[in-house]
């Protein structure tokens, strides 16, 4: 959803300082006007002369600039917690000020925002967006101020939050008389195989005199209908859609919804929904249904943050992380455990990804419901939305009061929106006899995959649906275990203990018609929750992905499961001392796979489990499969590597004007632009074409600085995030050519 007229946005010149900051001069009189409107920072001089700050731009996570601490908290990817401070200037125009409303998409840690020295806002949630209007406290035709206190002492979640203003910052300017845009809730309708688009309006302000002007365009800009009402405040506008193409995560077809508020002539405010015509609905038996059609749901969680940057992923990062699942065949995202940024369901409704969106906290204090119905009104104008999780993993899930108040949560989730299904993820007590899943609609279940049954014969009027799965060790470019080193190998042989494999997960969803799907665990690595691992791995080993967005082979593994085409991959590289045994491995839902190492026959076998293997001595070449299913077949090849000839960088940065950032992978090749699969190779960033935002390899275990310029490549490849001003990236390794892109 985009809202016009972002007149301010407070992306640059933001000055941050680490810890509590200086603001008082030892007075009686400042003590005083500290207890005042303007005066709660204390003497400005002092607060911005008597501190050390940094200049930073948002998003910003000042947990990535920390250094890696083997005192601090495991869970937290050995960074420490602590306190910080922003602040901003800026100028407005003598123009009178009817309506400015201060809009933070998300602050990690607990906030207070003082405008012009006054607490205009405190919000006690990182993740949720928060707004404050305050066009009482700026002054027109002087330098305003905006200052931030972020404190991330207190836990919120039990893996790596981050810190600071990691998400975008806007003052959205209006006139008195404006829409009311967080309770605008635009959607598509069906009865009867008759669509619609229906668009709750709502406006603020007097209206006398005043129209609304909707229109609706089809998915190539025509506009296919238009209504005009006068002096409302409040409306419902019906739009008829003749043979309507309907959204699906294979087909994104998006209409648009504009809206405008006029008064003589004059455009007061505008509005704007890309809107998907869907249908989804929940059977008993048979799980989910797209569309009329039942659909399963093969999902992946993830946690936001990405290699270098932390949890200030921009939209650029957004897509290009949704693309990469969209190639391993995934067709839902879970955001685990956080409410979500509007950037990524923008990027999820046009690339086609359906999204589970979730609620931070299970509580029914004001502080929560604030959070839940922030989190639905953003959430609702999506079409990829299809289902709000409330809850994750609750002590009190199995209890009365845990029933009671997933049971007030979901009134409160309805209230707003009655289109989409309500579930929370549950680590077990769903046997209890009044638990938190029977105020759910569809009960979520993370692993206990043996339970879907059990669950079913006593609930057999729910649906389910695996809101967690099969966790897979693996470690990027490594396969041969080494627990010492806490490396894992990428065949898909090892997963935690309280999980099943990949393999059996599916295959439990397939034998259960009424599970809608499964969500495996999870899309990519993240920062801190290493277990069972200790110092220095401080990163979880368990994505599909490296924490770059690098694939590990067993993200091969998934998308031989989740894909429909024919697919084959193979393991490991060809980089092996002569004579060697290798496990050769291929993962594909083909029905047959045959090996050939230098155009000589290994042998061919049955594909079981989407997998073939086959035990054969190294010789270095070039070994290949080919994969058959019918008449068709698909191929894979892996050649050995010889020596280091070169660095070859790629920007990968999804094309769009106005991106922010340029995403530069890096690998080590050899002459013939084959990746080293062993190469850690050190290599420098030139400090005078870029700023770095990011760095990263990779490596799990790997303790070096996040914001840097240079790194060790890690099995061959590493990252690096740049500014989009920087036009040209320049990467230098010793004895070698540098080379830029």
């Amino acid at each position: 959803m985009k809202i016009a007229n972002y007149d301010l946005l407070l992306d640059k010149g933001w000055k941050f300082h680490l810890g509590d900051v200086e603001r008082f001069k030892e007075h009686v009189l400042y003590v005083y006007d500290a207890s005042k409107a303007g005066g709660y920072l204390g003497n400005v001089e002092v607060f911005k002369n008597k501190n050390s700050w940094q200049d930073v731009r948002v998003p910003h996570d000042w947990m990535m600039s920390l250094p890696v601490d083997p005192s601090a908290i495991m869970a937290n990817g050995f960074k420490q917690r602590g306190m910080g401070w922003y602040y901003v200037n800026f100028k407005l125009g003598e123009e009178d000020i009817d309506n400015a409303r201060l809009v933070f998409e998300g602050v990690l840690g607990q906030t207070t925002v003082y405008v012009n020295g006054t607490v205009a806002a405190r919000n006690f949630s990182g993740y949720n967006r928060f707004t404050c209007e305050i066009a009482s406290y700026l002054e027109p035709g002087k330098e305003n101020m905006i200052a931030l206190c972020v404190d991330t002492t207190t836990w919120e979640a039990w893996s790596y939050e981050g810190a600071g203003l990691y998400r975008p910052a806007y003052i959205e300017f209006r006139e008195s008389t404006k829409l009311d845009t967080y309770g605008c809730f635009v959607r598509g309708n069906e009865k009867d195989g008759v669509w619609e688009v229906v668009a709750d309006i709502k406006t603020d302000g007097c209206v006398e005199g005043t129209s609304i002007i909707s229109t609706l365009t089809d998915p190539n800009g025509n506009e296919i209908a238009r209504a005009e009402l006068q002096d409302t405040a409040q409306v419902t506008v019906r739009f008829p859609v003749q043979n309507a193409r309907l959204w699906s995560p294979e087909h994104p077809t998006l209409y648009k919804f504009n809206c405008r508020l006029v008064r003589s002539g004059e455009i007061l405010d505008t509005l704007c929904v890309n809107v998907g015509l869907r249908t989804i609905t929940w059977h008993k038996d048979t799980g989910m249904h797209l569309n009329g059609t039942k659909y399963m749901v093969k999902g992946i969680c993830c946690h936001q943050d990405h290699g270098g940057v932390g949890a200030a992923v921009t939209p650029e990062l957004m897509e290009f992380r949704v693309k990469k699942l969209k190639k391993m065949g995934a067709n839902s995202y879970r955001c685990a455990h956080h409410a979500v940024p509007d950037s990524l369901l923008d990027i999820c409704d046009r690339l086609g990804m359906m999204v589970m969106v979730e609620n931070r906290h299970f509580s029914v204090s004001e502080d929560t419901k604030y959070q839940l119905e922030s989190l639905v009104k953003l959430a609702r104008n999506h079409p990829c939305v299809f289902i709000y999780s409330l809850f994750n993993e609750e002590p009190w899930q199995a209890e009365r009061r845990g029933y009671l108040m997933a049971k007030k949560m979901r009134e409160w989730v309805l209230a707003l929106d009655d289109t989409r299904a309500c579930t929370g993820a549950m680590n077990g007590g769903v046997s209890a006899s009044l638990n938190a899943a029977y105020a759910m609609d569809v009960v979520g279940l993370n692993y206990y995959n043996a339970q879907y049954p059990e669950f079913h014969a006593l609930n057999p009027d729910k649906a389910v649906i695996g809101t967690e799965n099969c966790p897979t060790y693996a470690t990027r470019g490594v396969y041969v275990t080494d627990e010492k080193k806490q490396e894992f190998n990428c065949y898909g042989d090892h997963w935690a203990d309280f999980a099943i494999s990949v393999e059996e997960t599916v295959k439990s969803v397939h034998a259960n018609e009424f599970c809608a799907g499964c969500f495996p665990w999870s899309g990519f690595d993240s920062y801190g929750e290493p277990v069972p691992c200790v110092y220095p791995s401080v990163m979880s080993h368990w994505g599909f992905m490296d924490i770059c967005g690098f694939e590990k082979d067993t993200a091969y593994l998934l998308a031989a499961w989740y894909k429909d085409e024919l697919c084959a991959h193979l393991l490991p590289h060809w980089n092996w001392a002569e004579g060697e045994s290798v496990r050769v491995c291929v993962f594909t839902n083909a029905d047959r796979a045959a090996l050939f190492v230098n155009g000589v026959s290994v042998g061919e076998k049955d594909v079981n489990d989407r997998r073939a293997e086959w035990n054969v001595p190294f010789n270095a070449g070039k070994i290949c499969v080919v994969a058959s299913r019918g008449k068709e077949q698909v191929t894979d090849e892996i050649s050995t590597a010889g020596k280091l000839s070169g660095i070859r960088l790629c920007d990968v940065t999804p094309k769009g004007d106005g991106n922010k950032i340029r995403i530069i992978n890096v690998s080590a090749v050899d002459k013939n632009g084959t990746v080293l699969p062993n190469c850690d190779a050190h290599v420098y960033v030139d400090a005078l074409a870029t700023e770095v935002l990011g760095i990263a390899n990779g490596d799990p275990n790997g303790t070096q600085a996040n914001i840097a310029y240079d790194i060790k490549l890690f099995h061959g490849r590493a990252q690096i995030i740049v500014t989009a001003e920087s036009k040209a990236v320049t990467v230098r390794c010793e004895g070698l050519e540098p080379v830029t892109v």
